[in-house]
């Protein structure tokens, strides 16, 4: 599989459907190389709320040359929407998270609040 230099990719659990079980516990995969900026969407998975506004997003902004990645204000909300949540951090590197597979190894776990959150790497 091939990956820009500078993305920035979630990794979730595998499922076979949206509603199978939580995502409250994502890996965030850092590809190096260049700048990159990902925005996770999130909303009830089963209804059409999203289209009257219920929804949830939050940015992901990585800087290469310092080595930051800033996980920005939650933006929006729903009804059951995680309050709290977990991601593992990984700076992908030769045999480090290279797989298809969940990573159990991570360069920083952060709990996130829906507050803006700068990780240095």
């Amino acid at each position: 599989m091939y990956v820009k230099a500078g993305s920035v990719l979630p990794v979730g659990p595998k499922v076979q459907y949206a509603a199978e079980q939580p995502w409250d516990n994502l890996e965030i995969r850092i590809y190096e190389g260049a700048n990159g900026v990902f925005t996770l969407y999130e909303d009830e998975n089963d209804n059409y709320n999203y289209e009257k506004g219920f929804y949830s997003t939050i940015s992901f902004t990585w800087n290469d040359s310092k080595k930051i990645l800033t996980i920005g204000d939650r933006q929006g909300s729903f009804p059951g929407m995680f309050a709290e949540r977990k991601f593992n951090i990984i700076r992908v590197a030769k045999n480090k998270a290279t797989g298809i597979t969940m990573s159990d190894k991570f360069d920083q776990v952060i709990t996130y609040k829906g507050k803006k959150i700068e990780v240095r790497l």
